[in-house]
């Protein structure tokens, strides 16, 4: 982990919880009033109508910090329209309880101002779906790229090489490609392993697999994986951090490696993942 001083805030957040409108009108007057330069997304500019003067509408590419009011999502969907930036993000719980924000509301400002943070440097994965050598779409994520049926047959059949050697071909609800990061999400849920998030590996958990034989499997950082649907129904789908995706066909292959991109998520200094694990699981 790094440590850094912020003085230029962007503020973005969802608007959709309740809670976090009510986090904004507190959060962005305490930045003010503590002398940081704020810069408000353009969605945010009618909630705070008594912003002062030295508040600027628009988030420039050179912010030190963006504050992310909201629930893990939000982490997730700012982390991905900010990904070439490499902008660091401080998640601020605004939502139900997740692993990516932070939960104690009234002590942010003062973290900030005092340097009570770090910068955690979070794995990524990039995805490509190709069809005959080429490339039909790319994808990038902070927690899984996912492979599933939809409607009622949600059966697919997939292949799956590791580097360019066969691992298997299996029958199951789907696949799960995940990080670190996203260890702790939908891949925990399908019973895959907890990884500390800091960590760079690719972990490959199956969804409901018709087979008790293939259990996740956790690779080297550096290993390249290729699925390919051999056969399923038509509306079989690739969903990236479950916010994105397109379809995947039969005989198309989704490749996917780690990211030459990182989210770098701000934490407080006393950031304990396996005290978050006990109270939240």
């Amino acid at each position: 982990m790094t440590k850094r001083r912020f003085h230029r805030i962007g503020v973005v957040a969802n608007l959709q919880k309740d809670e976090a409108v009510e986090i904004l009108r507190q959060l962005v007057p305490d930045l003010e009033t503590n002398g940081f330069d704020v810069f408000l997304d353009d969605e945010l500019k009618d909630l705070l109508p008594n912003k002062k003067e030295t508040t600027t509408v628009g988030i420039p590419p050179d912010v030190d910090l963006l504050a992310a009011v909201g629930g893990d999502g939000t982490i997730l969907r700012f982390a991905r329209m900010f990904t070439d930036r490499e902008t660091p993000i401080l998640g601020i719980k605004g939502g139900s309880l997740g692993f990516l924000t932070e939960g104690r509301v009234g002590d942010v400002v003062d973290m900030i101002k005092e340097d009570r943070l770090q910068i955690q440097r979070r794995m990524r994965i990039d995805g490509a779906v190709q069809s005959d050598g080429k490339t039909i779409h790319r994808f990038n994520a902070l927690n899984e790229i996912v492979i599933h049926g939809a409607g009622f047959s949600r059966m697919v059949t997939l292949h799956l090489d590791i580097d360019g050697k066969p691992l298997r071909a299996y029958s199951a609800d789907g696949m799960i490609i995940a990080t670190p990061t996203g260890s702790t999400a939908y891949s925990l849920s399908a019973g895959g392993p907890l990884l500390e998030p800091t960590v760079q590996a690719i972990v490959l958990t199956p969804l409901s697999p018709h087979t008790l034989s293939f259990r996740p499997i956790v690779l080297d950082k550096h290993q390249r994986v290729s699925i390919q649907v051999t056969s399923g129904p038509p509306d079989i789908m690739v969903t990236v951090d479950g916010q994105e995706g397109s379809r995947l066909r039969p005989g198309e292959y989704l490749m996917i490696n780690r990211s030459d991109k990182f989210t770098r998520l701000v934490v407080p200094d006393d950031y304990n993942f396996f005290a978050l694990l006990n109270e939240k699981l």
